[in-house]
């Protein structure tokens, strides 16, 4: 529903640029249902109508109907955070060493519902799509049974609240014709996952962000380096709105209504934990948001891409020796760590005895060029792509490696 505007700023309702707020939103309220007149008096959407308004992009939508409809939407994806982050939803993350498992729509020893299917065949990772053959809306719905409980991480929380939220706000009849659409849903991974065509238009970091936003809160470039299996490289995070004291408040998965001050704090407390002894010189620096896109209705959406095929067989390879690694290009960091910034994914695969569809997304990963991991016995590998449009399990894709060895192989 967004139309191109060129280069003008700001809300264009219809091709026309809109400056006054007031009539705006007398124009909202006798469109709106009465049963949703009561949103329009609220301080969030008084927010999304003014970070709107002051965008020094254009945020255009071709009537106001349109732009109503993403306003609900965006409402509905703030509440099911909410929701998810306060334990009314029953979610948490997983933790693939200790527990618990991954689990998508049931408590029981299947650990996924008859609405989805693991995308790795040994269900190890965070990772589902769909089920053919059920209504969409059956499929997504935030209930036990369907799509509760949720042991994942936070990427996959941020797709389910898009999801959520468009069903939320929007009804029934709507997500199910949206989601006649925009084909096969996924949890988990970036990769072809429609929640994305929710989330295609960039945004200035420099703006003040819409509630609703999608803003990855991005740890020190080099914390899967020093820590190859840890959760904080980042968090997918959504912009919930100001307190009233004016402070902008962001949720996401394992992080509820936090303030930039104190969810740059978790970050940094997590990158001591799992880095020790490495150290971050300039917090507010290298501790920041790196992306930010606005939550939005497309006005159409791309063919839907065929699901990758995944291994069958989780990976039976084995670390080579530190003479191998040297062999193939392979430089010491540190002591057990290993790097090389240019090989294929296809010769690390072959050095290291896995097949390419082991390769899984890393939690925590942002939208923009998400990081792959695959383990194999003694050792992590963490495969980042030099392209950001690589497709993640091309044989071709040039991609810097960096393993860690386990110090008891």
């Amino acid at each position: 529903m967004l139309k191109e505007i060129g280069t003008q700023s700001g809300l264009h309702i219809g091709g026309e640029p809109i400056a006054d707020i007031g009539q705006l939103q007398s124009d909202l309220t006798n469109l709106a249902q009465n049963e949703d007149k009561h949103l329009l008096k609220s301080n969030l959407t008084s927010e999304i109508l003014a970070a709107t308004l002051a965008s020094s992009q254009p945020v255009a939508f071709d009537d106001l109907q349109h732009f109503w409809e993403n306003i609900l939407f965006r409402l509905g994806a703030i509440s099911a955070m909410t929701s998810l982050t306060a334990g009314v939803f029953d979610g948490d993350y997983y933790d693939p060493t200790l527990g618990p498992e991954p689990r998508l729509g049931t408590s029981g020893a299947t650990r996924v519902s008859q609405y989805w299917q693991f995308l790795d065949p040994g269900k190890n990772e965070a990772a589902w799509q769909q089920t053919t053959g059920f209504n969409p809306a059956e499929v997504v719905k935030p209930v036990d049974g369907h799509s509760l409980p949720f042991r994942g991480e936070c990427a996959g929380a941020f797709q389910l609240t898009v999801f959520w939220g468009l069903l939320d706000g929007l009804g029934t009849r709507t997500f199910t014709k949206l989601a006649d659409q925009f084909g096969t849903m996924l949890v988990g991974p970036w990769t072809d996952n429609p929640a994305t065509d929710f989330m295609a238009q960039n945004a200035s970091l420099q703006d003040p962000p819409i509630p609703g936003d999608y803003m990855y809160f991005k740890n020190k470039d080099d914390y899967l380096k020093w820590a190859p299996n840890g959760f904080w490289q980042g968090l997918n995070a959504m912009y919930m709105g100001k307190d009233s004291l004016g402070t902008r408040h962001y949720s996401g998965m394992g992080a509820s209504w936090l303030s930039e001050q104190n969810l740059r704090s978790s970050l940094v407390n997590a990158y001591y934990h799992d880095c020790y002894p490495h150290t971050i010189a300039c917090p507010n620096e290298e501790v920041r948001f790196t992306i930010r896109r606005l939550l939005q209705i497309p006005s159409s959406f791309e063919k839907a891409v065929a699901i990758p095929e995944r291994s069958s067989t989780p990976p039976s390879g084995s670390a080579p020796t530190v003479a191998t690694l040297q062999a193939n290009g392979y430089r010491s960091l540190a002591a057990s760590i290993f790097e090389n910034p240019r090989t294929t994914l296809e010769e690390c695969a072959s050095l290291f005895g896995f097949a390419v569809g082991n390769v899984h997304q890393h939690i925590g990963s942002g939208l923009e060029n998400p990081p792959s991991r695959v383990r194999v016995p003694g050792a992590t590998i963490i495969i980042d792509y030099h392209d950001p449009e690589a497709r993640r399990h091309d044989p071709k894709s040039i991609v810097e490696v960096t393993v860690t060895l386990e110090k008891n192989r």
